[in-house]
């Protein structure tokens, strides 16, 4: 009875702050979202004509207001959002010491945005200072300062998901204790709580994939629509100025007023005759290349069927380079070394597959940026068909990093475990990766690595199950 009793007592607590907790990151993961909303109705605006801007204001106001209600929230408690006013030593760093001052950075961002919106429209273009800053903060100190917070909320939560996890399995084991359960019994819950690390890590990274799909997906139908009215109208525009200029060789070889000629030699017609196609033919250039990189968000975001489906599995590496690309032309620049051989197409989850890529490769760049050596990666593929097993597709990632320690190589897949130092990341998802590969897939992943010696992970996956 009294364990009965202490486990109704700490089920109620237990229900207040899961839900208190679940709160604080979807409001956190929303301030993330929401910045980058800032950052899109305010190009919008300067994008945008006259009479279309007043709407845009609006939209713009509404998304400041909600950002400023969300994070003061977050700092000070709200009974509405079930935000509590305290908070852990962590995430008072993240807001209020450097490197991320976030809470100086979002309240400079608001106000960022709320000066956009009353500039006059001459002040509205391109080059307006508030812009600038919006744009800047977005997608670079901001942007990292809100990454830094989810993370540490997700870390909190998978703590306290955890102790919870424990506490219940010693609750439970105690009234197994107080009944006299068989010794068999007790050989079963320790076979269950040995399995308890792995399913809750996997429920874990489930709904963070889960999350990241819908963000995904939402920020590329978000960039989609603008894009292709862009362009669409690109070539059309190319066009026309072909045939301005086709005009223009025909106004040389007639006489033109002396005002015409002054015109032409003040505007340095000849400049902007040669200027102007280049202009658009980079304009055309850039916009395919968001096209594709909106292309490879949608894949990666995309939800997987009940049943395998056939997919390239170089399509799938190729998404993942994109993706990553942001980071590999950093500071210190990663070299990709493609030997793809000709491959079927294997029967998989691909938005699975693509995980376990973006995995291995985002490891891989972190592991090269500790080094101060030339990154490189390479990623080769084979079609195998040995005599002993059916045959299969391998897949070999390589880098020149940093390298595992032995000691560290024994434990890389186990659930929580991770090599990365406190604030970089939230762990390897090697544990995951390998419930796709070897359970979901039934396929093989393997690590190769000294110190200082890079790191080589082999996926094998069957062509067919």
């Amino acid at each position: 009875m009294a364990v009965a009793s202490i486990y109704r007592n700490y089920n109620y607590e237990l229900e207040q702050m899961l839900e208190t907790n679940a709160a604080v990151i979807n409001v956190s993961g929303r301030q993330r979202m929401l910045s980058q909303r800032v950052a899109l109705y305010s190009m919008r605006l300067i994008a945008s004509p006259p009479e279309l801007r007043s709407d845009l204001r609006q939209k713009l106001s509404e998304v400041l207001d909600l950002m400023a209600e969300s994070h003061q929230g977050l700092l000070h408690g709200n009974t509405e959002l079930k935000l509590a006013s305290h908070h852990s030593p962590e995430i008072a760093k993240i807001y209020y010491l450097p490197p991320y001052e976030l809470d100086q950075q979002v309240c400079h961002y608001i106000e960022a945005g709320r000066n956009l919106l009353v500039c006059p429209e001459a002040e509205l273009t391109t080059d307006n200072v508030y812009l600038k800053r919006i744009l800047v903060a977005a997608s670079e100190s901001l942007l990292i300062a809100l990454d830094a917070a989810v993370t540490q909320y997700q870390k909190e939560k998978e703590s306290l998901d955890f102790a919870i996890d424990i506490y219940q399995a010693q609750l439970y084991q105690s009234s197994l204790d107080a009944q006299a359960i068989a010794e068999e019994r007790a050989q079963e819950l320790a076979q269950t709580l040995k399995q308890l690390q792995s399913t809750q890590q996997q429920l874990i990274q489930s709904e963070k994939l889960s999350t990241l799909g819908y963000l995904s997906a939402g920020l590329a139908h978000e960039i989609n629509n603008p894009l292709n009215f862009i362009y669409g109208n690109i070539v059309h525009a190319k066009g026309h100025i072909e045939d301005l200029m086709t005009f223009l060789d025909l106004l040389e070889t007639t006489e033109l007023d002396p005002k015409v000629l002054a015109a032409s030699e003040e505007l340095d017609l000849d400049y902007l005759r040669q200027d102007l196609p280049q202009i658009m033919t980079s304009m055309l250039y850039g916009s395919e290349r968001i096209r594709s990189l909106v292309i490879d968000l949608q894949k990666l975001a995309r939800k997987d069927p009940a049943d395998k489906e056939f997919f390239d599995i170089h399509e799938a590496l190729d998404s993942s380079l994109v993706i990553l690309q942001h980071r590999m032309k950093a500071d210190q620049p990663i070299h990709v070394k493609k030997r793809y051989a000709v491959l079927p197409q294997i029967a998989c989850h691909i938005s699975q597959i693509n995980q376990v890529f973006l995995n291995i490769l985002n490891n891989a760049v972190d592991a090269i940026q500790d080094t101060d050596r030339a990154g490189q990666i390479t990623i080769s593929t084979q079609f195998l068909e040995p005599s002993n097993r059916p045959a299969f597709v391998r897949v070999t990632i390589g880098d020149n990093g940093t390298g595992i320690a032995q000691e560290a190589l024994q434990h890389l897949f186990e659930p929580f475990f991770t090599t990365k130092l406190s604030g970089k990341g939230t762990g390897l998802g090697l544990s995951i990766s390998r419930q796709i590969i070897v359970d979901s897939h039934q396929g093989d992943l393997r690590c190769f690595s000294q110190p200082n010696a890079g790191t080589r992970f082999i996926v094998d996956l069957p062509i067919e199950l």
